[in-house]
Parts: C-alpha cells; sequence; structure tokens
C-alpha cells in the first residue's frame, strides 16, 4: 500500500499520467470532445466517435497544463522524442475513458436535474460576492473561459453525474483503525544501507551500432519519425490592451461627474475606549462600575491606562486608529458611530472581545474626493470603457468583413485597421503562442476547413482578444528521410545496447554478491565503488525514489549480514542496494490528525483503486476501433 501511495505521488511518468486522468474531471463535459456528423474520425467506442480534432485539443489543452506545472523543467521534458506520442496516446486514452463512463452513466439512468445545476451554480464560491452569487461576475468569468453559459451549465451537468456515479463507487470504502496503526508503524521504519550507483552512460561507448543496424530499425519504426501535419497561416488578431486610447480632459471630467458617488471619502471616527475582557456577570459588573467612576468625573485616559485589558491603546489613553463604518465589531461599530459631540461617551458595550466604553474623540465626513486625487483611477476606468467599445466594434466589424469577403483578409485588415499577419508552416504541437488556443488549432487543422479555404469565423481568445484565420498552405504528416534521423536512431540504438550491457553487468555483480564473492576487482575495473552507509525513510529526498523503494522492498539482514538489490533508477540507470539494517520506531501514540490523515489518504487510494478497476472493466469488454494510422 505504501509503495502504491509513494508511486502515485512522485516521479516524472508519474505526475504525467495524473496529469491526464485528471482531464476526465474536468468541467469540460465528454459531449464537448465528441465528434459526429462531418468530421475526421479518430476512434469509435462502442460506436460512439471521437474526432481527431478531440484528441489534438485534449493533447494541446494537456500540453498547456504541464508546461504551467513543470515551468523552465517543460523545455526538458518536452525535448524527449518520444514526449509528444505519449502525451497524445494518453489523451486519447483518456477520452476513450471518458466515453465509456459516459456510456455507463446513460445504461444506469443517472441523470441531474436543471433546478440541482442552478443550485451547484449559485453556491459556487468563484461565482460570488461578499458570500453572495453575483451574476455579473459570473457572466464575465464565463466568457474569460471562452464559455457559453448553456454551454457551462451542460458541462457542470456531466461533472454532477459523474460525481453520483463516483459516489456509487467509491463512498462505501473504509479503512480499519488495525490498518491505520500498521501503516503509521512502517511509515516511520529506517533503513540503513550502501548503494552502488552504475551510469548507464559509462557504457556507451563500448557499443557498435552499423548503417545495417539504423536502416533496419528505421524501416521497422517509420511511424517515430515523421514530420506532423503543418499549416501556413494567415491571420488578424484583434487585442483590446493593444488599442490606443486617448483620454481628453473632456473625458475624465464628465466621468467624474457621472460617477462622484464611486469616489467617496467614508465617515471617519477616532475614539478610545476601556475594555474589560470576558463575557461573565463578573466581567460586565466591572464596566458598569468604570462607567460610573467616568459619569461622576474621571479621567477617561486615566481609567483606560489603569483598567483596560487592551494594553497597547491603554498606553495611548485608550485611543485607537480612525476607522470607517464596518470595520469594527457590528456592536462596537454601531455604538460608536451613535455618539455626538454633545453625549460622547458610551453605556457598557458588549462584543465579542468583552465590554466596552467608548468615548468619541473626533468626527471626519464623508466627502467626495477631489478630481485630483482620483484622476489616475478616472484615466484607466476611462480606458478601459473606451477600449472595451471599441474592441466590441471592431469584433463586429471583423466578423462581417471576413464573411462577406471570405477569400482574403484584405478587406477586414482595412475595415478595423490591423495588419494581417502571418505564422510559416507549424504543427499542433509548436503553434506560435497567438495561435496555440484549442479552438484555434481545432479550427485550423480542420480538413474541410482547409479544404475550403476561406476565412474563419471570428474566434474569441479571451474577453478582449480575438483572432480571424485563414489556411493558405497545408502539409499532410510525412515520413522522415532516413538522413535527417540517422544520427538519433544510433544514438537510441547505442543507448538501448548500452542498457542492456549495464544490465549483464548488474546481474554479474548480484551473482557474486549473493554468492558472498569479492566483487572490489570488477568495480575497480569500471572506476565504481559502494557509498558509505545511509539512512533511509519512506520520504528521503536525497535519494532516487526507486533506490529508496526498492530498499523498503528488500528482507530484513539476519545479524551480521547483508541483503543486496538491485534496481532501475528514475534516470534510467541502475543502482544495486546493500541493506544492512532495518531500524523499527519505539511503539508510541501517534497524533490523532496524523492518523485521521492517513486514514483519509488510504481511504482515497482504496477508492482510486476502485475506480480505476471500474473503468480497466469497461475497457475490457468495449468495442474500441481505432481509424487507420490514428
Amino acid at each position: 500500500m505504501l509503495d502504491k501511495m509513494r508511486e502515485g505521488s512522485q516521479g516524472v511518468a508519474a505526475k504525467l499520467i495524473l496529469g491526464v486522468i485528471i482531464l476526465s474531471f474536468a468541467l469540460a463535459g465528454v459531449s464537448s470532445y465528441l465528434g459526429g456528423g462531418n468530421v475526421n474520425v479518430a476512434v469509435k467506442v462502442n460506436g460512439q466517435e471521437i474526432s481527431q480534432e478531440a484528441i489534438d485539443q485534449a493533447y494541446q489543452t494537456e500540453r498547456s497544463n504541464l508546461q504551467q506545472q513543470y515551468g523552465d523543467q517543460f523545455d526538458i521534458l518536452a525535448s524527449n522524442p518520444n514526449f509528444a506520442q505519449q502525451i497524445r496516446a494518453q489523451a486519447t486514452q483518456t477520452l476513450i475513458s471518458q466515453s465509456l463512463v459516459s456510456q455507463a452513466i446513460s445504461d444506469m439512468g443517472l441523470s441531474v436535474g436543471d433546478d440541482q445545476v442552478k443550485d451547484e451554480i449559485r453556491n459556487m464560491s468563484e461565482f460570488s460576492v461578499d458570500g453572495k452569487f453575483n451574476n455579473d461576475l459570473y457572466l464575465s468569468m464565463l466568457r474569460r473561459a471562452s464559455y457559453t453559459p448553456a454551454r457551462f451549465s451542460e458541462a457542470l451537468k456531466d461533472d454532477l453525474t459523474r460525481r453520483q456515479l463516483l459516489n456509487m463507487l467509491v463512498d462505501s470504502e473504509f479503512v480499519l483503525p488495525k490498518e491505520v496503526t500498521s501503516v503509521t508503524t512502517l511509515q516511520a521504519q529506517q533503513r540503513v544501507a550502501k548503494i552502488l550507483n552504475i551510469p548507464v552512460e559509462d557504457f556507451m561507448a563500448a557499443q557498435d551500432v552499423s548503417d545495417e543496424d539504423a536502416q533496419a530499425y528505421y524501416d521497422g519504426n517509420q511511424q517515430q519519425y515523421q514530420y506532423p501535419e503543418q499549416v501556413s497561416v494567415d491571420y488578424i488578431l484583434l487585442d483590446g490592451d493593444a488599442l490606443n486610447i486617448n483620454v481628453t480632459d473632456e473625458d475624465i471630467e464628465s466621468y467624474y461627474d457621472l460617477h462622484k458617488s464611486d469616489y467617496q471619502r467614508a465617515e471617519r471616527r477616532k475614539v478610545a475606549h476601556i475594555l474589560v475582557e470576558g463575557d461573565t456577570n463578573a466581567s460586565k459588573e466591572k464596566a458598569e462600575a468604570i462607567l460610573t467612576e467616568l459619569n461622576n468625573g474621571a479621567d477617561f485616559g486615566e481609567l483606560a491606562k489603569e483598567k483596560s485589558d487592551d494594553t497597547f491603546s491603554a498606553q495611548k489613553s485608550g485611543e485607537l486608529d480612525w476607522f470607517e463604518r464596518g470595520v469594527m465589531d457590528a456592536n462596537f461599530d454601531d455604538a460608536a458611530f451613535a455618539l455626538t459631540k454633545e453625549a460622547p461617551l458610551s453605556g457598557v458595550v458588549e462584543s465579542d472581545f468583552g465590554y466596552h466604553i467608548i468615548k468619541l474623540l473626533d468626527i471626519e465626513a464623508g466627502e467626495t474626493l477631489p478630481l485630483d486625487e482620483v484622476k489616475d483611477k478616472i484615466i484607466a476606468a476611462v480606458k478601459k470603457q473606451q477600449s472595451e467599445d471599441i474592441f466590441y466594434d471592431k469584433q463586429q466589424k471583423l466578423g462581417e468583413v471576413a464573411f462577406e469577403s471570405p477569400d482574403s483578409l484584405d478587406e477586414a485588415s482595412e475595415a478595423i485597421e490591423s495588419p494581417i499577419l502571418h505564422a510559416e508552416l507549424f504543427s499542433a504541437d509548436n503553434a506560435p503562442e497567438a495561435l496555440s488556443d484549442s479552438k484555434v488549432l481545432q479550427t485550423i487543422f480542420n480538413t474541410e476547413f482547409i479544404e475550403d479555404g476561406l476565412n474563419s469565423d471570428v474566434i474569441e481568445l479571451a474577453s478582449n482578444k480575438a483572432v480571424v484565420v485563414r489556411v493558405n498552405d497545408h502539409k499532410e504528416p510525412s515520413t522522415q528521410p532516413l538522413a535527417e534521423v540517422k544520427e538519433t536512431i544510433i544514438e537510441q540504438l547505442k543507448a538501448k545496447k548500452a542498457q542492456v550491457a549495464a544490465q549483464k553487468f548488474v546481474d554479474e555483480l548480484m551473482v557474486k554478491l549473493n554468492a558472498q564473492e569479492s566483487v572490489d576487482t570488477l568495480l575497480a575495473d569500471n572506476d565504481l565503488q559502494f557509498g558509505d552507509d545511509v539512512t533511509l525513510s519512506h520520504y528521503s529526498n536525497d535519494q532516487d525514489y526507486q533506490v529508496v523503494n526498492k530498499a523498503f522492498k528488500l528482507p530484513k539482514p539476519s545479524d551480521n549480514a547483508v541483503t543486496y538489490g538491485e534496481t532501475s533508477t528514475t534516470t534510467g540507470d541502475f543502482a544495486i542496494i546493500a541493506l544492512s539494517k532495518v531500524i523499527n520506531p519505539a511503539p508510541s501514540e501517534s497524533d490523532d490528525a496524523v492518523k485521521a490523515q492517513l486514514a483519509q489518504m488510504l481511504e482515497r487510494s482504496a477508492s482510486d483503486a476502485t475506480y480505476q478497476a471500474f473503468v480497466a472493466q469497461l475497457m475490457a469488454e468495449a468495442d474500441i476501433e481505432y481509424a487507420t494510422g490514428s
């Protein structure tokens, strides 16, 4: 169990798979991925079609997610020649799983009503302001995500239906206290070992690859050496942020006059207080006694210094900073703003902190902020407003002219005074940033769109960004010539041979070690040696994960003996572990919070296994047809 938990949380390969699995729970809805009608069908799942465009979109989405997740390290991941192929295969598998789960949901008759969807939307914190659903915020966020309300509701309905299925499958999972105790003990165990690292790179130089070997590998694996489908595109990009907006003094004054209510300084008050902490009758009686002293002429500042439990303000005779209505505790706030200069002293006021006596020191009346003070904010607001108006007008005109003159972008460019931009041949995997949106890629790599050779509709990229595209050149996928990839093939074959040679060397060492024979000569000939003793825990991060994992799978050594084991590492190299000692923790009562957290982890692990087993069963029983070349 521990091994599976670790494998699910560490390692590049595991994270890549986890990232793709998460696609199936995104609010995208299977219906938005599945094809139908005149589409380029890539896979049929029990007769239901998945289009090539859907796979391209899922691939691009996952690639973008990984790029955001790994940042600067993404280029290292993407440099692997099999990277794109692996991610595309995983995206395809995910869409197949989505289709199968949707079919299972339909067969089970699971459904979600429209009222339930509406309630879910209204309860989503993302669309709330001050704890209440805000329709303007809801619509704004949908526009930024390129969703219509209808499409979002449909996607959310699909997600809620999936949750019903998940609840059916996994809500019955539970973990026994004895299991939690056992895992807690195992987690705390430590192991002492020496580690011998064996780099595969050390065996590369001795490997030879002939031209015949390279040719044979190329002939048998040409699918690995393909130029992807490519397009060359002309496009007009309408970017609201790039619009030249000139704000005049007249604009500023007019906006200020119309929106003065937005630029108000609220009334502020300065008070002093005496606090008696607690909510007991004794606390209240103490506060009432202090109030009696004040009413009999005692000095407020002196009593605050002497008797207030707010020691910080007591040092300043009870004085607090200026504050506006709504900042303090509600009862304190109401009492402070009810005071007047004629009646500056409150009665005893109860709050969450105790009992207060409040004295009004000064009032700063509310006022409209002068124009000079808010000018910068107004300029920004006017620019935003004008930018939105101009963007909307240009977007409308761009769509109309591009449609009316579909054979060229010239007239559309002239109509909105935006240049025609050009992108040389590129594939879906390395599209220019302006064209990397999944909606754009789905359009420009659509077979019918390419054959028509017309302008696209306006494609909204964000609330203030849109594009119209047309394909002016297209290249089908093709096989790279051997001359271009020969060096790569030679390096790949050398690496495979080196891997075999390294494994053979490891096997030779393990035979001798298990027979308690000396390996000094073998190690010296290869300039290798075991490291010093290291103490490993389950979550040691200063050693390779696979090495740690293997160390905890080895049998406990007997007294004065060593248990040996070998493993490949996450870098593709090899390591031999010489385990000499197992350290079990002393029996102790673990923290209840830790145990509860561990129990949740074990339940999630069991639930995930149940769900994956369900999907695997659907997959095994499904009729899946791949289009030729997919």
